[in-house]
């Protein structure tokens, strides 16, 4: 796989060098802001803040905002917040990034431990005093028999793109569940890729992999095989994207290829650095980066 890496200038650099960059300077060479927390209830307290001040800036009007399940930990403190400065969330619209679908091509209920739509039930949603919550019309799941419905919900709510956008990426680069969208025989360019909204999609072994060891003790036959997520084109349309790395070293790769790899479908969370404009258009997104020591720390191998 064609490898290649630029700093903020444009300046080529090699794949040693951006692994074994200092900490210290992976802001000043990539030009993008990166924010390190010391654990990860700061981080997760940082990012609800994020969060909360974009319900502020938009004073009571209209706020849409992607969300994903992974992280999840600013959830309950951005709910904890808005419970103690009584923040109206009631214009606040939601859509969430992502679920999985069973090999027999159904979205999985409410009832699997592994549904996104519950967790963020448990975790956010039934969190928030009612009286201050959205109503459950503004709250927007992927389904494979609804993903036109989550493209008419951007068109309508957010035709300009959402306020924020909040995105994990694994380690092989994907954010929702956009992987390398090449396999088998189906070869698709970056051009076609940028343009794919909601859609299903097969799940990557090494995230079946990941979630496995994350979710359900190493049992990858509980990781349904399918997913229906949204797509770059919705994604990359965010005024405001914040990145969140929140899983450990096995994340130092993917940070670093997100903030130093050239843009490529290959890997992309390297995408995230491009905003796409109304016309197609790709310019600089407004990313910030945020992690802890563990995920933002150099690239080592250890004998086993």
């Amino acid at each position: 796989m064609s490898q290649k890496y630029c700093d903020k200038h444009g300046h080529p650099m090699t794949r040693d060098e951006v692994y074994n960059l200092p900490v210290a300077e992976l802001e000043a060479r990539s030009g993008i802001p990166l924010r390190i927390l010391p654990d990860r209830p700061s981080l997760y307290d940082a990012v609800a803040d994020v969060m909360i001040g974009v319900l502020g800036e938009r004073r009571g009007r209209k706020t849409t905002m992607i969300l994903p399940v992974g992280p999840i930990g600013q959830y309950p403190a951005f709910a904890e917040k808005v419970r103690d400065r009584r923040i109206d969330c009631r214009q606040l619209w939601t859509i969430n990034m992502d679920e999985f679908v069973d090999r027999n091509g159904r979205t999985i209920p409410e009832s699997h431990p592994l549904s996104f739509k519950a967790i963020m039930g448990e975790h956010f949603f039934s969190r928030i005093p009612e009286d201050l919550r959205m109503p459950a019309e503004q709250m927007f799941f992927p389904r494979l028999d609804s993903m036109d419905a989550i493209d008419r919900a951007f068109d309508q709510h957010a035709p300009d793109g959402v306020d924020l956008c909040l995105a994990g990426v694994g380690p092989e680069g994907h954010f929702a569940f956009n992987e390398n969208p090449n396999f088998g025989h189906v070869v698709v360019s970056d051009e076609e890729f940028l343009r794919d909204r909601t859609r299903l999609v097969p799940v990557n072994a090494s995230t079946v992999d990941m979630d496995a060891l994350v979710a359900s003790c190493g049992d990858r036959s509980a990781v349904p095989p399918f997913a229906v997520t949204i797509g770059p084109r919705d994604v990359l349309r965010s005024k405001r994207l914040e990145a969140v790395f929140f899983a450990g070293k096995f994340q130092r790769v993917a940070l670093r290829e997100t903030l130093f790899r050239v843009p490529t479908a290959l890997f992309p969370g390297s995408l995230l650095k491009r905003r796409m404009d109304a016309d197609g258009r790709l310019t600089a997104q407004r990313l910030t980066v945020w992690a802890t020591p563990d995920e933002a720390g150099p690239v080592t191998v250890h004998t086993i």
